[in-house]
C-alpha cells in the first residue's frame, strides 16, 4: 500500500488518468467478452439441445416399425437417417422393456458409451414425458430420450395387434436413446471468444487512444498552469494565464491569475519597502548622511579599490569639540539641531560624486576622500576645522562655539584590514583631541604618538586580563601619627600594583592613565575595594589593628551614583566595620564636579565611613569648596615637602594649609616625607599625620597583615 501510495504521489495527473482509463476501459471490454461469450455460449447450447430433440423425435418416429415388426432393416434405416443430424454421435433403439433392440455401429465401439448405456436403460431415475428430453449429460455429450409411442389412429387394429383396452390413448412400444457431441458448442464458443476478443482489443485500442487525446486536452491547461506555477516558485511571476479546459480548470486559472496579481502587488509593496529599508539600514535618519553600516561598507570597497587599482584614497575621522556641553545644557533637541547644522558644514567640503561622508556616532563623523593625497586631505582638515571655529551655534538666546578634532590616515595598496584602518584613524583623531581639541593628526609611517597610544591599548587588554583573573596586587604604605605618638593604631593607605611578564612594576602612572582612557578606572576602584575587604574579613587578628585603611577612587567613581551603593554591599557582605575605611578623592576631581562630591561624602559619611581630599595645594577657591566638603582628612600635596625645610614660600603654604585645615576641624597628612629633617619639621608644625619612605616602604597587604599576626 505504501508503495502504490508512493507511486501515485511521484506520477504526474495524465499518466495516472491514462492507467485509471485503460484500466476502466480493460475491466469494461473483459466483462463484456466474458458476459457476450456466456450469452452465446447460452444461445448455441439451447440451439444444439433442440437439434439433438429434434432428432430424436424423428429417430423416436421412425423406430415404430421396427419396433412393431421387430426390424432390424427398419432400425437400420431409422439410425442412418439419425446419424446425419449435425453432432451425432450414436443411436440407441429400446424396447419397451427397456432393453437394447438395436444401436449404432459407432455407438457399440464407443467403450464409453457401453459401459455407460450397456445393454439395458435404466429409466427409474427420471420423469418420462411423451417428448424428447436429456436423459443425462457429461462434458463432452447430451444424451436424448424420447418414447417411441403408438397414437390410436386405428384402434380396432391396435387393440387387436397390441392388446390395447379401449380408452387408452396411445402406447409406449420403446425408447429411444441419442448420444449428440458437445464438440460444435465448444468449437462455436472458442471462435465466439476470439472473434470477441480480436473486436474488444480494437475497440479497446480505439477507447484508449480517443481517451488519451481526450485526457491530454483535458489536463493540457493543468500542465500548462504547474508550468507557470514552476516559474512562479524561481520568481518569474506570469501576469496572466489563459486556460482553455473545464469549468473547473477555468476556476482554477482565474483563481490563480487573482492570487499572481495580489503577490505581485504584495511584493511591490515589498520591494518598495525593502528598498526603503536599504536606505534607512545605512543611512542616519537625523543627518541623512550613511551612518557606520554605510561607512564600513564605502570603506570596504575604497580599500579593494587601493589594492586593486592601485588608488591612493584618505580617510578622516572627526569628533566634535564641547558637543557634550550642549547637548547637556540645552537638551537632545539642541544636540540634534546641532548635528544637522554641522553635517551641512562637513558636506561644503566634500565631492558630492565621489567622496562619503557619514556619521559614525553621536558627535562622530568620517569622511572618505577618493584619489586624494594625504597632504590634500590636511588642507580640507585644516578648512573644516577652520569653519567649525568659526561657527556659532544659538538657542534659546545662548550662543556656543564648537570645535572639531581630526584624525587623517592614507588608504593605499598596504592598507590592513577594515578594522585596522578604522582603529588607527580613531587613535589618530583622539590623539589631536588630547593636544587640546580643535587639531589635527596626520599618521605617518613611524609616528611615534600612535605607538604610544597603541603601548596604551595593550596595557589596557592587559588591564582586563588583570582584573578578570585577579592578577592585580594589593600593597598598603604605613601612616604614623605624629601629635599622638604613643597610639597602637596603624594607618595605611591601599595601593594598587601591576607587574609585566618578568615580574617588573608597570608603573600605577602609566596603568591608571590607560584605564582612564579605556573606561575601566570604575572596575579598578571596584576590584581594589572588594579585595581590600576581602583580605581585612578573612583576617581577623588583624581587622582591628589599623586605625585606618585609606582607599583611593577615581573621578568616574565619584560621579557613578551606584558607587555608594556597591560600598556598602561590600561593607555588609565582607562583615567591616566601616569606621575603618576612608576614601580617598584628588583634589581636581573634586572640584571638578563639586556637587557630586558633596553628594559623595554625604552618603560616605551616613555609611560610617571616612573621606580624604588627596594632593591639596593651596588655593583660595579650593579652601572655599573644602568649607562645603565636610571631609575628615586633608592630604597635602608632596611637591610642597621636598623642600619646604628650606624654601620659605613652601614652608608658608603647608603651615597655612594646616591652619585653615584645623581651623575647620580637618586633620591633616604630610606626604612624601622622604627625610628625618622633613619628619621633625612637620612634627613641630603640628600636622597630624605622615607618609613617605622615611616611615616606611609600600609593601604587600597580606605581608603586613601576616607580619601584624606574627607580633
Amino acid at each position: 500500500m505504501k508503495f502504490i501510495n508512493k507511486l501515485i504521489n511521484s506520477t504526474s495527473i495524465r499518466p495516472q488518468l491514462l492507467m485509471m482509463m485503460a484500466g476502466g476501459i480493460i475491466i469494461l471490454l473483459v466483462s463484456l467478452i466474458l458476459a457476450s461469450t456466456w450469452v452465446t455460449d447460452q444461445q448455441v447450447r439451447k440451439v444444439l439441445i433442440e437439434q439433438g430433440k429434434q432428432a430424436t423425435l424423428n429417430l423416436s418416429r421412425n423406430s415404430t416399425l421396427a419396433l412393431l415388426y421387430d426390424s432390424t432393416e427398419n432400425a437400420e434405416m431409422a439410425i442412418q437417417a439419425t446419424l446425419s443430424f449435425p453432432g451425432v454421435r450414436a443411436v440407441h433403439i429400446y424396447r419397451a422393456d427397456a432393453d437394447l433392440f438395436y444401436s449404432s455401429e459407432a455407438n457399440l465401439q464407443n467403450d464409453s458409451l457401453n459401459t455407460r448405456m450397456n445393454t439395458r436403460i435404466n429409466l427409474t431415475s427420471i420423469n418420462i414425458t411423451d417428448k424428447p428430453q436429456i436423459f443425462n449429460e457429461d462434458d463432452n455429450h447430451w444424451h436424448f430420450l424420447a418414447p417411441v409411442l403408438i397414437e390410436p389412429d386405428n384402434p380396432s387394429l391396435q387393440e387387436q395387434l397390441f392388446n390395447i383396452l379401449p380408452g387408452e390413448a396411445e402406447k409406449t412400444i420403446g425408447y429411444v436413446l441419442v448420444t449428440s457431441s458437445k464438440e460444435s458448442l465448444k468449437t462455436i464458443g472458442n471462435d465466439i471468444l476470439l472473434s470477441n476478443a480480436i473486436i474488444a482489443l480494437i475497440i479497446g485500442f480505439l477507447l484508449i487512444l480517443v481517451s488519451q487525446r481526450a485526457i491530454k486536452r483535458l489536463t493540457q491547461p493543468l500542465y500548462l498552469i504547474s508550468d507557470v506555477m514552476k516559474k512562479t516558485e524561481q520568481g518569474e511571476y506570469a501576469p496572466h494565464i489563459d486556460a482553455k479546459g473545464t469549468l473547473e480548470v477555468h476556476h482554477i486559472a482565474e483563481a490563480y491569475n487573482r492570487m499572481i496579481s495580489a503577490l505581485a502587488e504584495r511584493d511591490e509593496k515589498l520591494r518598495e519597502q525593502n528598498t526603503h529599508l536599504e536606505k534607512q539600514a545605512v543611512h542616519d535618519h537625523l543627518t541623512g548622511l550613511i551612518n557606520r553600516i554605510g561607512f564600513e561598507q564605502a570603506l570596504k570597497l575604497a580599500i579593494g579599490e587601493c589594492k586593486t587599482m592601485e588608488t591612493q584614497h584618505a580617510l578622516c575621522y572627526m569628533d566634535l569639540d564641547k558637543f557634550k556641553i550642549v547637548n547637556d545644557s540645552c537638551g537632545h533637541n539642541a544636540g540634534d539641531e546641532l548635528l544637522q547644522n554641522v553635517s551641512k558644514i562637513f558636506k561644503q567640503h566634500i565631492r558630492k560624486d565621489s567622496d562619503s561622508l557619514a556619521r559614525v556616532g553621536g558627535d562622530e563623523f568620517a569622511l572618505i576622500l577618493k584619489n586624494c593625497s594625504i597632504e590634500k586631505a590636511q588642507t580640507i582638515g585644516e578648512s573644516i576645522c577652520k569653519d567649525i571655529e568659526n561657527y556659532r551655534f544659538h538657542w534659546n538666546g545662548n550662543v556656543f562655539s564648537i570645535g572639531v578634532s581630526i584624525g587623517i590616515t592614507q588608504l593605499d595598496n598596504t592598507a590592513a584590514s577594515l578594522r585596522d584602518v578604522i582603529s588607527k584613524v580613531d587613535s589618530a583623531c583622539y590623539i589631536a583631541k588630547e593636544r587640546g581639541r580643535g587639531q589635527i593628526h596626520v599618521i605617518h609611517p613611524d609616528d611615534e604618538d600612535l605607538k604610544n597610544l597603541g603601548r596604551e591599548t595593550k596595557i589596557a587588554n592587559k588591564i582586563i586580563d588583570y582584573l578578570e583573573n585577579n592578577k592585580f596586587e594589593i600593597f598598603c604604605q604605613p601612616i604614623k601619627h605624629l601629635s599622638n605618638k604613643n597610639s597602637e593604631s596603624q594607618q595605611y593607605e591601599i595601593l594598587l600594583r601591576m607587574k609585566d611578564e618578568d615580574g617588573r612594576n608597570i608603573p600605577p602612572g602609566k596603568f591608571i592613565s590607560s584605564a582612564e582612557r579605556y573606561n575601566l578606572i570604575t572596575r579598578l576602584d571596584h576590584w581594589v575595594l572588594s579585595q581590600t575587604l576581602m583580605q581585612l574579613s578573612n583576617n581577623s587578628h588583624f581587622i582591628h589593628t589599623p586605625g585606618m585603611c585609606t582607599i583611593n577612587i577615581s573621578a568616574d567613581s565619584l560621579n557613578d551614583d551606584t558607587f555608594s551603593h556597591f560600598i556598602n554591599q561590600q561593607l555588609n557582605d565582607k562583615n567591616i566595620n566601616p569606621g575603618l575605611i576612608c576614601f580617598e578623592i584628588n583634589e581636581i576631581a573634586a572640584i571638578s564636579n563639586i556637587s557630586n562630591t558633596i553628594n559623595f561624602v554625604q552618603n560616605i559619611h551616613k555609611l560610617g565611613c571616612r573621606v580624604m581630599l588627596d594632593n591639596f595645594l593651596s588655593s583660595s577657591s579650593s579652601f572655599s569648596h573644602i568649607k562645603n566638603m565636610n571631609i575628615d582628612y586633608l592630604k597635602i600635596n608632596g611637591d610642597l615637602f621636598k623642600d619646604f625645610t628650606h624654601n620659605p614660600i613652601s614652608h608658608a603654604m603647608v603651615k597655612s594649609i594646616n591652619e585653615i585645615a584645623h581651623i575647620l576641624n580637618i586633620e591633616t597628612i604630610a606626604e612624601h616625607i622622604e627625610t628625618d629633617e622633613s619628619l621633625k619639621e612637620a612634627t613641630s608644625m603640628g600636622i597630624d599625620y605622615a607618609q613617605g619612605y622615611i616611615i616606611g616602604r609600600p609593601a604587600p597587604l597580606i605581608d603586613t597583615i601576616r607580619q601584624a599576626g606574627d607580633v
